[in-house]
């Protein structure tokens, strides 16, 4: 049940004190590995749309089951049933009827308590509690009242800030996020407190504090008046960088990157990116950034970077298995000190069902503006849907180090030898591009993200083998919505065309294909694209569109609803869009998110079973 401190003088106002919610949901999962995908979907959706009492356990001698009830509540009746303790131990089974009474008993003041969180602090709430047969009812009636506006807001600036930045403080004022005459809510005003805090505490003032706040309500008026005080401290500079933990690797790898000249304001921007440059190196397993906040010292205050340094050599064997090509193993070999100059050697072998890869890559220490140049080559032999290929592309790249607003700049030869399995067909081609990404990174975690954004757009050009010029641009989106009463919508784009040059004379590598557990589910990986002598072959042209609604059943389980359209082909006019549908398994796994889908191709009348980790971005 959530706890609430109140404080309430004798006469009609009262201090509505800061309210901690402690959300706590209850579901029965069994324990045990689900033996087959088609039992884990089924008994995920079963839980998501069967009736609690037809889950409920059976009724024991001398107790009884009973319902709850909520009316005159509106749109805040699935956050009181959230959080009632008479409507959590419904999952409990049989009670008895001591045990019903008692909770049907205390369920108004704590209804009138988590109606207050909201700005009703005048709610009325009447209960009844009957009994037909073996079953109790508990109906509780709400009469919410008027809701509660912000009367005033006095904020209250102390410290450095007041002498050394005056305007500061009025724009801090400005982005106060309860303005006079909006609903007071506690989430709201926890919310616009910790912002107004960390506005200062990230930049210039990481000593400041909030030294008093309160929310004083009047009932009769149905009015609050808020007040912060806040002490932002003494304002602080950097100093000298501190590196702790370098043993293998040569002290200019960290020094080269550091972002932060000593003297300039404290930042935690800084720090972070100092830190994530260190990080991005690919040198250090960890990399953590700090400074001493002491008030009494605040200029010159030196950063301290700990770190915790890779291996130079590491061999890695790996197995797994994909429903769209099957069991494959992988070798992993990393140098860090390759040659003797400190550049990163990553190379990797891979053999699956259908396709082998050999590749090398060699990663030179950043740039003084962190840029991160490389060079790299591969073959790769691939054999899907009738088309084999035997491929190589040989790359250098320049790559940016912000991760959230990625750019990398491309030259890429690319060659392939094309057969197709029921003809005599064959085909050379090359080409040289020049290309240019852009990936803008919106997500709460790049591993495991539960809300936000990626996009990306890939532009190239360059002459193809027969001496046609080619131009090729490619748009991807994938946006995670926050939930919203445990649904959270998957939605993904990809929209590419190829142009100047037909499919014959263009790499595969450049051209389009699709399907698969991560584009248009229902069919298999890349079987959807141009037929050519009874194969499937890229095309010039892409769209791939889907919509995903996931129902969170608990933290770590959900269950989803899907659909995805897409394909590829030579030219727009003879595009159409082949569609699936389907209905999957969710689980947020320490590697990330793992889907298990089963989808149905309506343009093959096939259902198939997809299994994948993460999100195609």
């Amino acid at each position: 049940m959530p706890q609430f401190d109140y404080f309430m003088p004798s006469s009609n106002r009262f201090l509505f004190a800061d309210i901690v919610l402690k959300r706590i949901i209850s579901i029965r999962c069994p324990g045990h590995a689900w033996r087959t995908a088609f039992f884990v979907i089924t008994f995920l959706f079963a839980s998501v749309l069967l009736p609690a009492h037809v889950l409920a356990q059976p009724a024991t001698t001398g107790s009884h089951t009973y319902t709850v009830t909520i009316s005159g509540a509106g749109g805040l009746t699935p956050m009181l049933k959230d959080n009632l303790e008479i409507s959590r131990r419904q999952s409990s089974g049989a009670l008895s009827d001591d045990e019903i009474q008692r909770l049907a008993g205390s369920a108004p003041n704590q209804i009138r308590s988590l109606l207050a969180t909201e700005g009703y602090f005048s709610a009325q709430v009447t209960h009844e509690l009957d009994q037909q047969d073996a079953t109790w009812t508990a109906r509780f009636i709400i009469d919410l009242g008027p809701r509660t506006l912000i009367d005033s807001v006095n904020i209250v600036f102390k410290g450095a800030i007041v002498e050394e930045n005056p305007q500061r403080i009025e724009r801090l004022r400005r982005r106060w996020g309860l303005p006079v005459g909006g609903i007071f809510q506690q989430k709201a005003w926890d919310d616009a407190k910790n912002d107004l805090l960390k506005s200062l505490l990230v930049r210039d003032y990481p000593a400041a504090a909030i030294t008093q706040s309160e929310a004083r309500i009047e009932p009769t008026t149905n009015s609050a008046a808020l007040t912060v005080e806040i002490d932002s401290g003494p304002a602080f500079t950097f100093g000298e960088l501190q590196i702790k933990g370098l043993q293998r690797y040569a002290s200019r790898i960290v020094t080269d990157l550091n972002p932060i000249t000593p003297g300039e304001p404290y930042s935690q921007e800084k720090l972070n990116e100092l830190q994530a440059r260190v990080q991005d190196t690919g040198y250090f397993r960890s990399a953590f950034a700090t400074v001493d906040i002491d008030p009494a010292h605040p200029t010159s205050v030196p950063i301290r970077l700990e770190l915790n340094e890779n291996e130079r050599k590491r061999l890695s064997l790996g197995l797994g298995f994909s429903t769209d090509s099957g069991a494959r193993g992988q070798i992993k070999w990393l140098d860090r000190n390759f040659l003797g100059r400190d550049w990163r050697l990553e190379s990797k072998l891979l053999v699956d069902r259908d396709n082998r890869l050999l590749g090398a890559e060699v990663f030179l220490p950043p740039l003084r503006n962190d840029w991160r140049p490389s060079f790299g080559t591969r073959y790769e032999y691939t054999n899907s849907a009738g088309e084999m290929n035997d491929k190589t592309a040989t790359a250098a790249r320049l790559t940016s180090p912000d991760k959230n607003n990625e750019m990398i700049w491309a030259t890429t030869l690319y060659t392939d030898h094309q057969r197709l399995d029921d003809s005599d067909y064959t085909n050379h081609r090359e080409a040289v591009v020049g290309s240019f990404t852009y990936t803008r990174r919106r997500v709460d975690n790049l591993l495991s993200p539960r809300h936000g954004y990626v996009a990306s757009i890939d532009l190239g050009a360059g002459p193809t083998g027969d001496g046609e010029a080619l131009a090729r641009a490619v748009g991807r989106v994938t946006y995670l919505s926050p939930y919203y009463k445990r649904w959270q919508a998957v939605l993904r784009g990809q929209v590419g065309q190829v142009s100047g040059a037909g499919r014959e004379s263009v790499p595969a590598d450049l051209l389009f294909r699709t399907g698969g557990d991560q584009t248009v589910r229902g069919y298999g990986y890349e079987k959807l694209g141009v037929e050519q002598d009874g194969a499937i072959v890229g095309g010039t042209v892409t769209a791939v569109f889907s919509a995903e609604m996931v129902y969170r059943i608990t933290p770590q389980w959900g269950a989803a609803v899907f659909h995805d359209a897409g394909n590829a082909a030579d030219t727009w006019k003879n595009f159409h869009f082949a569609q699936g549908s389907g209905i999957g398994a969710r689980w947020r796994s320490p590697i990330g998110p793992v889907n298990l889908d089963l989808a149905y191709g309506h343009d093959t009348h096939d259902i198939r079973l997809h299994f994948s980790i993460g999100y195609g971005f």
